[in-house]
């Protein structure tokens, strides 16, 4: 007797493999992201790697190694925000659920913030106003 079998969808392994998460890895890609970024800054400005290679047909002219200093910060900046990217896709879902207030309740709390700091303000002009002569004595003193 043949039972119902179901079967399970074939999934390809490399996808699978892509499909996981490694943070060491993301972390890894955005720090050399970074640096190749800073790199490719570095080689625009001239200050740091001055590309003495002018027998080479890529780096015999100036607008070449500029193209090339450019496609260093090209690759930089893609592989940055590949591995920051993942961080900021939940937030697009959450800031989808925000209620955002109107225009009464912004003045409202904007009153009462502004409210607040004119109170403390006023609180420690009082109290310089009222300890200056105090610290005026213990000067005289000869501190």
């Amino acid at each position: 007797m043949v039972k119902n079998q179901i079967k399970e969808p074939k999934t390809n392994k490399i996808i699978d493999i892509l499909r996981k998460e490694y943070p060491f890895e993301r972390i890894l890609l955005g720090v050399l992201g970074a640096l190749v970024l800073i790199l490719g800054v570095y080689l625009v400005e001239g200050k740091v790697l001055e590309i003495k290679l002018t027998d080479w047909w890529i780096f015999n002219t100036e607008l070449k190694r500029t193209i090339f200093a450019v496609l260093v910060i090209a690759i930089g900046s893609v592989s940055f925000v590949m591995s920051v990217w993942p961080f900021f896709v939940p937030s697009f879902a959450e800031m989808k659920k925000v209620t955002w207030p109107n225009r009464s309740t912004i003045v409202n709390h904007s009153a009462r913030v502004f409210g607040f700091i004119f109170l403390l303000v006023g609180f420690f002009i009082i109290i310089d106003l009222a300890l200056k002569p105090f610290f005026g004595w213990i000067v005289e003193l000869g501190v």
